[in-house]
Order: structure tokens, then sequence, then C-alpha cells
């Protein structure tokens, strides 16, 4: 193959403008449209919740709250097995963590019989004081999650009572002892903005059950075998039962590694027997999904007076 021009498989469907995202490959007829009930504060507490009106909306099928999902701890974290990243993650909470949390989920026949029962959802929160400066967060009075039963792989220095996710030092020589003997030292600090993956195609997820009885689920996801094995561990199933098929990609950037829409349509059609789809707004992508993190750092350099950078200290 070395010198010669290897045609991509579905370059002709590509510029044919041929079905090939996710959306394209919906066949049942019968679909069902699910739409999430988003928090509109950053920390908050759901007090109590009254879905009885959304429900007697025409064409909805079922409305489900933090009361009618398994309790199952999973990651969003969809890379490696097993994940570093902690397990602190349910289907549904009583505890909102940030503005555009999923305080409930609505199946319907139609979008608009969807949209119209979120606005008949009412909600009475317990608005919590919220953590907006990262480097405020550790010891502060607000616990992000106070659980007892979140637990981390890996000891990567997770420490969920004091907000700390993981807390790791890498260190080569005695650097505060270096500093002394330079000539020049060098300390700034920097941040970087949080940045947004942005892909053409939203997350988004359709899902249904074979004739063997599996859940299938079409997702452009970008780790479909971690993806599966979320989506099992969120609702409580075995692996057996859950089949994963990933079409082309619309964009995904690293943010289609995350367990958001998947485990959701999943529940709907294990519940209802029914196939659904799950498709997030820009508006969605833009709230509820997950971001290359804004990031704060000190920076501290050591020198002598020929320019030669003795050591270098950087902390978070």
């Amino acid at each position: 193959m070395i010198n010669k021009s290897v045609r991509k498989k579905d370059s002709e469907s590509l510029l044919s403008g041929k079905p090939v995202y996710m959306e394209d490959m919906i066949f049942h007829k019968d679909v069902l449209t699910l739409k999430a009930l988003r928090s509109p504060y950053a920390f908050a507490r759901i007090k109590s919740i009254d879905v009885e009106n959304a429900k007697k909306v025409k064409g909805v099928i079922d409305v489900y709250t933090y009361k009618d999902v398994p309790y199952n701890r999973f990651t969003e974290c969809c890379e490696s097995y097993m994940e570093a990243s902690p397990y602190d993650r349910c289907l549904l909470e009583p505890l909102l963590r940030y503005v555009g949390d999923e305080v409930a989920i609505i199946a319907a026949e139609t979008e608009k019989a969807a949209e119209k029962a979120l606005k008949l959802i009412k909600v009475d929160y317990e608005v919590l004081e919220p953590i907006l400066d990262p480097r405020k967060s550790q010891g502060h009075s607000s616990i992000i999650h106070p659980e007892e039963d979140i637990f981390c792989s890996f000891p990567y220095g997770h420490d969920h009572l004091k907000n700390i996710v993981s807390e790791f030092s890498l260190c080569k020589g005695d650097v505060d002892e270096e500093f002394k003997s330079c000539d020049v030292i060098i300390e700034r600090t920097y941040s970087t903005q949080a940045q947004s993956h942005c892909m053409l195609e939203t997350h988004r997820a359709y899902s249904y059950i074979d004739a063997n009885g599996r859940i299938v689920i079409i997702s452009p996801t970008q780790t479909p075998y971690h993806m599966r094995r979320q989506v099992c561990r969120a609702i409580g199933i075995p692996a057996s039962k859950v089949r994963l098929i990933k079409p082309r990609v619309g964009g995904g950037f690293g943010g289609k590694k995350i367990a958001l829409v998947e485990p959701f349509a999943a529940f709907v059609t294990w519940k209802t027997g029914r196939p659904c789809k799950f498709i997030y707004t820009r508006n969605e992508t833009f709230i509820a999904t997950n971001t290359r993190h804004p990031i704060i750092f000190d920076v501290k350099i050591g020198a002598d007076k020929n320019g030669n950078i003795r050591l270098l200290k950087c902390m978070p």
C-alpha cells in the first residue's frame, strides 16, 4: 500500500449525500422522543417534584425522576478499563450539580408533546451555594459529592469529601533547596479558557429491542465497547443484553467518549419496550456535556546569570 492511493470506504456515500449519520439510521415508525428537564441552578437539591400534569399530556408515555431509575454508580468517562475517573454518576439524582443537570426525562410520541410536558413539571428546589472558583473548592462548605458510595478504581488522590477528583505530584530533586542558589526567579500565574468540542453532529442515541431481546443502541460514540459497559452498569443489566452499533461519528474531538445520552435511551427502551431517540439540541451540547476544562496554574522558574534554567515548578 506504500505510495498508492487508498480510497476511503465511505467516501462515495459522503460525497453523494447518502444516509450515513445516526438519525439517518432510524427505521422504526413508533420511535419515542426523549427530552430532559434541566436544572436552572448551578447547585441545588430537589425538595419535591410533581410530574402528574406532565404525564396527562396527550402523547406522553412516561416521565422519569430520580425516584424511578436504578441507583447504580457509573462514570461518564468511557476511555479505558478500568477507568481512572471516579464512579460518581447515577442516571438521575436529587442533588443537581450544574446548570443543565438532568432533573427529569420525558418519553413522548412526538417532540411537541415532550416540550409541552416539560413546562408542566413542578419542582421545588433548595438552592445551595455553588463553587465557582476551583481554587476555593478544596475544603469548601459545599460538597459536590457527599455520597458515601463514590469510589475510584485507582489511588490517584481522589477525595470527594474534599472536592478533589485526583491529586498527585511528580518531582525530581530538592526543588525548594535549588531555588536558593538561583540568581533569577520568575513567578507567573496562567489560565486557559474552557473549550467546547462543537462537533457538527450533536450528542444523540437511538435504541430498540432486537429479535433476541437485546437492547440495541446506535450512537456516534467514539468508544463503543466502553460505552456499552457504562450503559450496562447504569441500568444494571449484563453486557450480553446490550449491543452497541457505532455509525460514522459526525465529529467528536474527544467529546463523544462520555456516557450522556446512551444510558437514558437504553433505560427508556428497557422500561417501555419501545424504540426511542434522544437528540441534544446545540444549546444542550454547550451546557450539558463535557468540555476541555479551564486550567489555572502557577509557574516558578529559576535560572543562573547566564540564562541557564536550573529548575521549573508548576502547580495547579
